[in-house]
């Protein structure tokens, strides 16, 4: 009877032990099993893109993928959707992304002749339903969109930034006009967005001789007051493709791109922003395509580019040579120091190599 006892207690506790295994196993494989798990990813878009002035690939030629990769190998972990099967229709691609919640993904569709902004599920190819089709909003060539402090959508496109409510709303008509007045000007094609946390809008307009960012109230722009502040591109033929905020550091950084190895051509800065009087100082290099063989790696034609704030990397997408003809794209993953203004690739290859569904990478989102 014993013996009996102590092989049920051991069975009993094999089988415990091997119960919480299999709990453990299917949270790590299925986070939504657990409340605290909170596992994020590098949310991809492959639509048609913009590198700079340097000849990339259109809606009809470009992947038109999203899909997500694991931030800790770079392996693809889902797909979302696939622009060329159904529902997609002819000439649909997907420009750009937001996190509407943890559940859901909000996409940005440029198509000339049905412009639109889609929710979908963060599941393997879900129903794409509806969210906005507004055509006054979404009447030229889409850019980029990002989410506001109040829940909102900033939309940037070839005349203008518009933004919507959270109900898809439109607010502003339009939020900021292409054609500013003071410092800001005429900005023809306002390629990349982002915010601080009190609501400023920093914008990027990339055309010859006009290269700049700048920075617009949180209201909008009404009258020239609401420009707060501009910078010039490090070059004139430097072209604007993607900025973001750093918060914590005061820090915006910006990628430049053009169809030359000229210095400052295709590059990346940071600069110093001070909340409180709008003041831009400190331009600083973080890398220059002009010295990429001592660099060991090469960032030319840049098309899109986020910054992952747990580990304070940076993933960027670049061209995989120096032709002005791109061929393909890969992302590359940069560890930034804030303090000493630094950047350094993660590894000897690229984070996630080209293959047909890099043409082009439109946009990246570090996200749940």
């Amino acid at each position: 009877m014993k013996h009996i006892f102590k092989f049920i207690l051991i069975l009993t506790l094999i089988t415990g032990c091997d119960q919480k295994k299999k709990e453990s196993q299917s949270e790590e494989t299925n986070p939504s099993t657990s409340s605290d798990a909170k596992i994020k990813y590098l949310y991809v878009t492959t639509g048609a893109c913009y590198s700079g002035g340097n000849t990339t690939f259109t809606t009809t030629t470009a992947s038109n993928l999203i899909y997500r990769l694991s931030l800790n190998n770079g392996q693809k972990n889902l797909q979302l959707a696939d622009y060329y099967s159904l529902p997609g229709n002819p000439g649909d691609s997907p420009i750009s992304l937001i996190e509407q919640d943890s559940e859901n993904l909000l996409v940005l569709v440029e198509n000339t002749i049905g412009r639109r902004i889609e929710k979908l599920a963060k599941t393997n190819n879900p129903p794409r339903p509806l969210f906005s089709s507004n055509s006054t909003v979404l009447n030229s060539v889409l850019r980029q969109m990002i989410k506001t402090s109040d829940n909102g959508l900033l939309i940037s496109k070839s005349s203008g930034i518009e933004k919507i409510s959270s109900q898809g709303m439109r607010i502003g008509t339009p939020y900021v006009a292409s054609n500013m007045g003071a410092m800001c000007g005429t900005n023809t094609n306002i390629t990349a967005l982002a915010t601080t946390t009190t609501g400023k809008i920093f914008f990027t307009n990339a055309v010859t001789a006009n290269n700049r960012f700048g920075v617009i109230a949180a209201n909008g722009y009404a009258t020239a007051n609401d420009c707060l502040a501009v910078q010039a591109a490090p070059n004139p033929n430097s072209f604007p493709v993607a900025i973001t905020f750093i918060e914590a550091y005061h820090q915006v950084i910006v990628a430049y791109a053009g169809n030359s190895l000229s210095p400052d051509i295709n590059s990346i800065y940071v600069y110093d922003f001070n909340d409180s009087t709008n003041a831009l100082s400190n331009p600083t290099k973080l890398y220059d395509a002009n010295t990429y063989i001592s660099a060991g790696y090469l960032l030319y034609g840049i098309s899109a580019m986020t910054y992952n704030s747990e580990d304070s990397s940076f993933y960027v997408s670049t061209a995989i040579s120096s032709a002005t003809t791109v061929i393909n794209y890969v992302i590359e993953k940069l560890n930034y120091n804030p303090i000493s203004k630094t950047l350094s690739r993660v590894g000897s290859i690229p984070f996630y190599n080209f293959g047909v569904d890099t043409k082009c990478i439109s946009h990246l989102l570090v996200a749940e």
